[in-house]
């Protein structure tokens, strides 16, 4: 640049209360991410500069025009410079030199000025060409805009006029009252009945009026819309220039919506002139003026009307921008001050500069308390661990996930997991640290809570497996002890020896049936409970259990819901419950048995993973007993773990509750101190559905029954198969065997009779007895099943439930039970499992 015109300041009084407010928007946040798409998509040469004025970033708008008018590449980049260098070289042309403007610079970057703004001149190569200049303030810097303005300089310097409507109008900083403006100054200077200011919006297609000013009530007129085309101001849009008609009414070209036309005549006037707002090639809105019937323009008015328009449509664009930087703070503030997460920034002597709402919850100190004091304070490990951060910031640039327990104002460590970065200002040097902190506390649990179930859900499956393998062992020993009780009469010798087996087989067979419960590997017959009448049916039962010294409470409530369990297992429940509370009293006490509706919300269930939100049926268990300390709690539902005397206790009986409540959909809470009782908190899902009537007695005689029909028994255990050969056999079946699925499938291709049951194990080496049943089943469609196992899986169960239509026999099973449920198969009775 050569020189410089006489210039045109606006300078705007600082006593705008909400320019007054300092922003939160600082220069960095235009560097990169959603800032920079915003800088790059203004259509002015802006530039954002700290508070020395060097360049923290420039849009494409300054690159372009710096490659184009011939400044040095760096100058055309932008950032790194210093803009007053800038400007006092001329290195650039359309960048003013001189003291006003960057006096007027300057006092913006101090917080003297909201805003400032100058037109100025320059002179290129060939021309002279104007442009305006925009200093907008950030925390520490200013967005300096610069828009070519020469065609509309040329007019409004013919017009003192449009001169002081201009001034007027650069002071506006919100689009409404700019708009206002400019419809205002329009009836002024040109006399005209009304005047009108439109805006564009692109994707809905149409124009709204928003603001309006003349005779009568202007404001009638806010809010209405023109689709593209329609009307004076929709042509004047789509068709991208003036529309003049001399009587709007009457025009046959002009079409408007017949409220429109009738809001028209009341307002009296008839002749329109619509002149579309632009910046640059786009077109922003539409400013339109209304007079009496057959108003004509001059000349001298259209141009005077044109620069006029140019002028507004700038201010109204300077106004968004005003807006969207100001939005675009907000919304920055709007995060850290409403993030639940602490936001904590330092300067480079470790002192606290920004202290977040979210980190005044977190560790109970006020922003007031903690500004300007050393973050040192907060570090569990004290200045050593601060060093150790900042020594680690310095060697990787960021940390993330850095977990440290912080202390709070009251004593206590908050346990956090913390990002912390290095605050660089716009030469790359280091000016403070940036963390972002948030509470894992909650996270620790979850995860304990995790580690727990899976730790179970492992013990599980090793019991599981461990129950079905001595199944398979106590099925022949305790069938081979009953059929030889069934050779020997009661005064021979041995037959005591065969009782003493057969009885401490059943037991055996009780102690896996407590692995399976707790494995969740047994199979229930659930039905629709109230659990008011189960607690209260087992009350006398309960009284005679604890005995006289411990005071039993059962306290119904009102109005219970139903829940759907195997009532069995629930009564199992409650009685290994009582029991456990029972011998945490040696001395006597009260226990209480309460039921109740409950309802678990989101956030129970985002505490306690395994369960989910919803409506349950809570069935409680209470005893003033000696309690448990922490270690006992984290282990007490574990198989075989027990805090009784050896020889006193199996370790199962609280396991099986667990495995029961988690079969049954429930879940299950202690809550227990030492010599404060324990409470356990059962929760299962409520059901809509009524009570189940208990079903009928079915009477099963000692002796099985005997037939005559084919079975074909499938089991990969060569003495369980041989057992129940023995057994069928015996009672007069014809017993076809096989080792695994394919020899049953060998088997039953070449049979050339019929095959009245297949007798198969559920779980089997290379195929399970479910894939069986669905081999054989094109080729014996009339032959029925009968499942054995000890231990179930999803093969035939959902849950631990029977599918429909299912017959099972479970493991170990007694030479009578087995041929009475072969017996019903074949006749398609139903027996319990």
């Amino acid at each position: 640049m050569s020189g410089v015109g006489r210039g045109n300041v606006r300078l705007v009084p600082t006593a705008a209360p909400e320019l007054a407010a300092a922003p939160t928007v600082t220069p960095a946040v235009w560097a990169g991410g959603p800032g920079r798409l915003l800088l790059d998509a203004l259509p002015a040469m802006t530039v954002i500069v700290d508070h020395r004025g060097d360049v923290v970033a420039a849009n494409e708008a300054w690159r372009r025009f710096g490659r184009e008018n011939g400044a040095r590449p760096a100058v055309a980049e932008g950032v790194g410079q210093n803009y007053f260098e800038i400007c006092r070289d001329a290195a650039l042309v359309g960048c003013p030199p001189g003291t006003r403007a960057a006096a007027g610079i300057t006092r913006v970057l101090r917080r003297e000025l909201p805003i400032f703004t100058l037109d100025y001149a320059c002179h290129g190569e060939d021309e002279q060409r104007w442009f305006m200049l925009t200093v907008t303030p950030l925390e520490n810097g200013a967005v300096i805009a610069h828009t070519d303005i020469t065609a509309r300089r040329r007019t409004e310097m013919s017009a003192a006029a449009l001169i002081e409507t201009g001034r007027e109008l650069a002071g506006g900083l919100e689009p409404a009252e700019v708009a206002r403006q400019v419809a205002s100054s329009v009836v002024r200077v040109f006399g005209a009945q009304r005047s009108a200011l439109y805006r564009l919006e692109p994707d809905a297609d149409r124009l709204v009026c928003i603001a309006a000013a003349g005779v009568g009530d202007p404001t009638r007129w806010h809010g209405q819309t023109f689709r593209m085309g329609e009307g004076t101001v929709g042509r004047a849009a789509a068709e991208e220039r003036s529309v003049w008609t001399p009587d709007v009414l009457t025009d046959p070209k002009i079409i408007m919506p017949v409220e429109v036309a009738d809001r028209i005549r009341a307002d009296g006037f008839r002749s329109v002139l619509a002149v579309p707002l632009k910046t640059g090639d786009r077109i922003i809105g539409v400013l339109t003026l209304g007079d009496v019937a057959g108003r004509t323009y001059t000349e001298d008015e259209l141009a005077l009307l044109a620069a006029f328009v140019g002028q507004g449509a700038v201010a109204l664009e300077n106004s968004a921008l005003y807006r969207e930087i100001r939005d675009a703070r907000d919304f920055l503030q709007s995060i850290t001050e409403n993030s639940p997460d602490a936001i904590i920034t330092t300067d480079g002597r470790g002192l606290v500069t920004y202290f977040s709402r979210g980190a005044e919850a977190m560790f109970g100190y006020s922003a007031e308390e903690m500004i300007g004091t050393s973050v040192v304070d907060l570090y569990p490990g004290g200045r050593e661990e601060a060093r150790s951060v900042k020594r680690r910031l310095a060697e990787e640039g960021l940390l993330r996930n850095y977990e440290s327990g912080f202390l709070a104002k009251d004593g206590r460590r908050v346990e956090i997991s913390a990002s912390i970065s290095v605050l660089r200002d716009a030469s790359g040097a280091a000016v403070g640290t940036l963390g972002l902190l948030k509470d894992i506390a909650e996270r620790r649990q979850l995860e304990e809570q995790l580690r727990q179930s899976q730790k179970m859900d492992a013990i599980g499956r090793l019991a599981g497996g461990i129950a079905h393998d001595f199944n398979n062992l106590l099925t022949v020993i305790a069938g081979r002890a009953q059929m030889i009780l069934a050779r020997l009469r009661p005064e021979e010798p041995i037959h005591r020896d065969a009782t003493l087996v057969r009885t401490t087989a059943d037991r055996a067979a009780a102690l896996t049936q407590q692995l399976l419960a707790f494995s969740r590997k047994q199979v229930l017959q659930p039905q629709v409970l109230d659990l008011n009448a189960v607690t209260t049916a087992m009350e006398p039962m309960l009284s005679r259990l604890i005995g006289e010294d411990i005071e039993l409470a059962v306290v119904p409530a009102a109005g219970l819901d139903r829940v759907k369990a195997d009532p069995g297992q629930i009564e199992q429940v409650i009685v290994n419950l009582v029991v456990n509370s029972r011998d945490a009293m040696p001395q006597g006490g009260r226990l209480t048995i309460e039921t109740a509706n409950v309802e678990l919300d989101e956030a129970y269930a985002r505490r306690h993973v395994s369960v989910p939100a919803g409506q349950y049926v809570m069935l409680a268990v209470s005893d003033s007993g000696s309690g448990m300390d922490e270690q006992t709690r984290s282990r007490v539902f574990e198989p075989f773990f027990t805090t009784k005397e050896p020889g006193k206790g199996t370790g199962l009986g609280l396991a099986t509750v667990y495995g029961i409540v988690k079969q049954s959909g429930g879940d299950i809470r202690l809550y227990s101190e030492v010599g404060t009782g324990t409470t356990f908190r059962i929760y299962l899902p409520r059901v809509a559905e009524m009570v189940s009537l208990p079903d009928p007695a079915t009477s099963v005689s000692a002796t099985p029954p005997r037939g005559d029909e084919t079975v074909l028994l499938v089991e990969d255990e060569p003495e369980v198969r041989d057992l129940a050969r023995e057994i069928l056999e015996g009672s007069g079946y014809t017993v076809l065997q096989a080792c695994d699925a394919l020899e049953a499938v060998f088997i039953a291709e070449r049979h050339a009779g019929p095959i009245h049951l297949l007798l198969t194990d559920v779980i089997m080496p290379r195929q399970s007895g479910r894939a069986l049943v669905e081999r054989l089943r094109p080729l014996r469609p009339e032959m029925q099943v009968l499942y054995m196992s000890g231990y179930t899986n999803e093969a035939i169960v959902r849950h631990g439930v029977l599918d429909p239509d299912t017959l099972f026999i479970q493991k170990p099973f007694s030479p009578a039970a087995l041929g009475h449920k072969v017996r019903a198969a074949i006749d398609g009775a139903r027996l319990p499992s």
